[in-house]
């Protein structure tokens, strides 16, 4: 054997070692990886609920044979352990940071794709009465150019704006129009029925791609109210929306309205109805600093988070008392605030009625003996306070936090007037609509 053999050898048999040390480091550092993930969790609480989607997260299901059997159970486990894997956050965190890092280097530097998962959830919980003052409110900006939009999934990213991007069929209006009539149809005989749709921002400040054909609201809305029954009065808040779409009625970072927006829902419902409106001038204002929403926590866009919003509010000109309650029996009532003047949360717009709640009952200073029951998704949050100046009782509820028979509420309760509030993406959630029948009786 010559000597170029026995160094080719030589080589080889290094090669062949090196590679078995490569090969049980890697095991090795997998498997270590792999104790130090089962540590922690074990030992780690599972979250309830994530405060950067700003949602609540899915739980550990029950088990059962037949669970097990058809399924089911395999399906809500793998929710479960996909909202409460060790360490989720730092990784969503770590995979929204290279995807945006890779995209910039696809040659896309104002562009950033990151797909979005929507959920019929909102955060719930309650506001404080505390005070705070804000700076003047950031400047809108109306129908944007197609070279400053980004598409983000479902979402649609404008400069320091984000915004759903809406969608609709004649299966969606067909569905939400009969869950109206079938609620209006279940009242008691003489209460008069209102229904509501909202736009969103996008309506008002994406381009014409995402405002006409299959994404306009307006046409989708209505086409909802043309299949509703001619006893239920609609309130069409589009053309309010519409001439302020100058001012600050949307949030940028969040899929909501702003106090300022819902006023305007509040003076075509007062418009309608024929009732006088309180001005938005004689009421006490403040704001809330430093508010990014749910469109930042499906996007996680670092300009969304470095140009925060803020909660403008304004207290009712009435004195109010606020209860929530469990259920119809108004038993086990909690206080809260109608309007809170500071929120212990980073969502902000817990500010207006705390939140989603089951059922509430507002009692003002009115002596009119009116009183209108308000169901509602999130969106009817901040109409709500405004209603407090035109009705003795204001009754909220809440379809996904509870379940009673509505229509004897209404009766037991002499309700007269029953509004129905959603925004357009309502219209197609099952978790509402499923839930708003089985109140039906």
């Amino acid at each position: 054997m010559n000597e170029t053999t026995e160094a080719k050898l030589k080589l080889n048999k290094e090669k062949r070692i090196y590679s078995r040390v490569f090969a049980l480091v890697a095991v090795f550092l997998f498997m270590f990886a792999l104790a130090i993930l089962g540590v922690i969790s074990a030992v780690d609480v599972d979250k309830t609920v994530s405060d950067s989607e700003n949602r609540t997260l899915a739980t550990m299901p029950e088990f059962s044979w037949s669970a097990l059997l058809d399924g089911s159970f395999m399906k809500d486990f793998e929710a479960y352990y996909s909202d409460t894997f060790p360490l989720r956050d730092m990784f969503m965190q770590l995979n929204t940071k290279i995807t945006s890092v890779l995209t910039q280097f696809g040659g896309k530097e104002d562009t950033v794709l990151i797909t979005y998962e929507k959920h019929d959830s909102d955060f719930v919980g309650e506001g404080v009465d505390l005070g705070v003052e804000g700076e003047q409110a950031p400047s809108q900006n109306h129908h944007a150019s197609e070279d400053e939009v980004a598409v983000k999934g479902a979402i649609l990213l404008s400069g320091t704006r984000a915004m759903e991007v809406f969608t609709n069929s004649s299966a969606i209006t067909d569905s939400y129009s009969a869950l109206v009539n079938k609620t209006a149809q279940s009242m008691p005989a003489g209460v008069q029925f209102y229904s509501m749709i909202v736009p969103t921002s996008v309506e008002f400040y994406g381009t014409e791609t995402y405002t006409s054909g299959a994404h306009s609201q307006k046409t989708a809305i209505n086409d909802a109210y043309s299949k509703m029954d001619n006893s239920i009065i609609k309130i069409d808040v589009y053309p309010y929306l519409e001439k302020t779409a100058d001012q600050y009625i949307y949030f940028r970072t969040d899929h909501h309205w702003t106090a300022r927006g819902a006023y305007q829902g509040y003076l075509a419902f007062c418009d309608k109805t024929k009732q006088t409106p309180v001005a938005l001038d004689a009421l006490e204002t403040g704001k809330i600093e430093n508010f990014v929403g749910s469109l930042y926590s499906a996007s996680n866009a670092d300009v969304l988070k470095e140009n925060p919003d803020y909660v403008e509010y304004f207290k009712t000109r009435v004195d109010v008392t606020g209860t929530v309650y469990p259920d119809s029996s108004l038993t086990n009532g909690q206080p809260f605030y109608i309007v809170a003047r500071a929120v212990n949360s980073d969502n902000k717009y817990l500010a207006f009625i705390g939140g989603d709640q089951p059922l509430e009952k507002i009692v003002t200073s009115n002596k009119n003996g009116k009183k209108i029951l308000v169901i509602k998704e999130s969106y009817g949050n901040a109409l709500v306070p405004f209603l407090c100046d035109n009705y003795e009782e204001v009754y909220v509820v809440d379809p996904r936090k509870t379940n009673f028979n509505l229509p004897e509420f209404v009766e037991q309760q002499g309700i007269g007037e029953v509004l129905m509030i959603n925004y357009s993406f309502a219209m197609s959630n099952k978790t509402f609509s499923d839930a708003m029948y089985s109140m039906l009786g």
